[in-house]
């Protein structure tokens, strides 16, 4: 009885501790990622605004305020300006969807870069990994979200070819653990610690084990940086060394990773008659130039996420004039049709690379080639990638909007219902 007592204030002091230690952490992730890592979600946002009981909509509120700062206010511009950017930046937080982000200026300079290949940093793209179940709580409005499990692990999807990040031996696949000896703490370290509770009680762990956990967990949270911090550390700058460590296949194992101005090709014809290819600003028109012929290897690996419409203007090259397929929606609605506005009257038949590396518009390319018959397909098929637009706001910051998935025909309606009309993040 008495071991059973310390054992229940055991878990008491523990989760007294982590969680004063973890709230202020929490707290900066919050304010950094938006609605994501609160669980108190924002309305469904300024763009998407409805009036159905006859109440003030969320677009009419703020241009009611606009209107009142024009007559009142010297400067009725550059308010407008941040106003519109702040009403922006809580629709797209509202979304609660990892694909849709806000850029404060210097951050989308440092996005709109790497969309025409120019990386900063140590030359990678990166995903935020949430948990599945807690992110679909949060976007069906549940009141029991776990704010805990929803700090996001940070994940390189892509290494650049000629980047320090390749030099230095980094992977697609590789998650960020710790930065210039600051600790990312995630929602996964939080379930392991929780996992440990649960083998103490059963008695298949030692309260020593779980005070040893325990302890870690204090430490990073006392030591810890923020997942958008972390982002703009590895990918901005090109002076300085990056120390690091990351964790692969279960491993933690330290880099030192430099940073440099990383300029990647949209086409690089390798020495074994491989073609890179890569959707930056300006590759339709250099892929335009290409002679495609039946037979041709594609690579696809650590394209990036690339740009969709330089995407859609370089089907020309491989498929035939027309529809092919259409962006549907999570409700399977169709909201953007893909065109081929001009074509080959060739019937090609090309081989496309893939890998874990291939994201974004790299992805959809090779579905929509695939589905079109013109492409055979060598390695793992990529996920379907959502369909990204970009846009840009008067004061120099932007965000990104995902708009729904490709697919070559209507997708099962009835799936997607069971699904409760939210798309799913895997959670690795």
């Amino acid at each position: 009885m008495a071991e059973g007592k310390n054992t229940v204030w055991t878990f008491i002091v523990l989760v007294a501790a982590v969680g004063s230690l973890c709230a202020g952490f929490l707290a900066r992730n919050k304010a950094d990622m938006g609605s994501l890592a609160s669980n108190k979600p924002l309305g469904v946002g300024l763009l998407a605004s409805t009036d159905k009981k006859g109440e003030t909509s969320e677009a009419e509120y703020f241009y009611e305020i606009a209107e009142l700062l024009h007559q009142y206010y010297v400067e009725p511009v550059e308010v407008d300006q941040k106003m519109a950017s702040g009403a922006v930046k809580g629709m797209v937080a509202s979304l609660l969807d990892p694909e849709s982000n806000f850029y404060e200026p210097e951050q989308f300079k440092t996005f709109q870069d790497s969309q025409s290949g120019n990386y900063s940093g140590i030359g990678v793209e990166l995903d935020y990994i949430f948990n599945q179940s807690e992110l679909k709580k949060l976007q069906d409005g549940k009141s029991d979200v776990d704010s805990l499990l929803l700090l996001p692990k940070v994940v390189i999807s892509c290494v650049m070819p000629g980047s320090p990040a390749e030099r230095a031996g980094l992977l697609p696949g590789d998650e960020i653990r710790i930065i210039q000896g600051k600790y990312l703490v995630t929602g996964q370290d939080i379930q392991d610690l929780r996992d440990m509770q649960t083998k103490v009680t059963e008695k298949k762990a030692t309260v020593e084990q779980l005070n040893k956990l325990r302890d870690a967990v204090q430490d990073h949270a006392k030591n810890s940086i923020t997942s958008v911090k972390a982002r703009t550390i590895l990918t901005s700058g090109t002076e300085g060394e990056i120390q690091m460590t990351i964790r692969r296949n279960g491993k933690e194992m330290p880099f030192d990773v430099g940073r440099a101005q990383t300029v990647v090709p949209a086409i690089d014809k390798n020495l074994d008659g491989r073609i890179a290819l890569r959707f930056f600003r300006g590759a339709a028109g250099q892929i335009q130039q290409l002679t495609v012929e039946s037979g041709m290897v594609f690579d696809l690996r650590n394209s990036g996420n690339g740009n969709y419409d330089e995407m859609e203007r370089s089907l020309a090259k491989f498929v035939s004039a027309g529809p092919h397929g259409a962006i549907y929606n999570a409700d399977g609605k169709p909201v953007r049709p893909i065109n081929a506005l001009t074509g080959t009257e060739q019937k090609l038949k090309v081989t496309l690379i893939v890998d874990n590396s291939t994201i974004g518009a790299a992805a959809t390319f090779a579905h929509i080639l695939e589905s079109s018959g013109v492409a055979q397909i060598q390695g793992a098929m990529p996920a379907e990638s959502s369909w990204v637009e970009v846009q840009t706001l008067p004061d120099g910051s932007g965000y990104t909007l995902a708009i729904g998935k490709y697919s070559a025909q209507a997708p099962n309606t009835a799936a997607v219902a069971q699904n409760g009309g939210k798309p799913t993040v895997e959670d690795k």
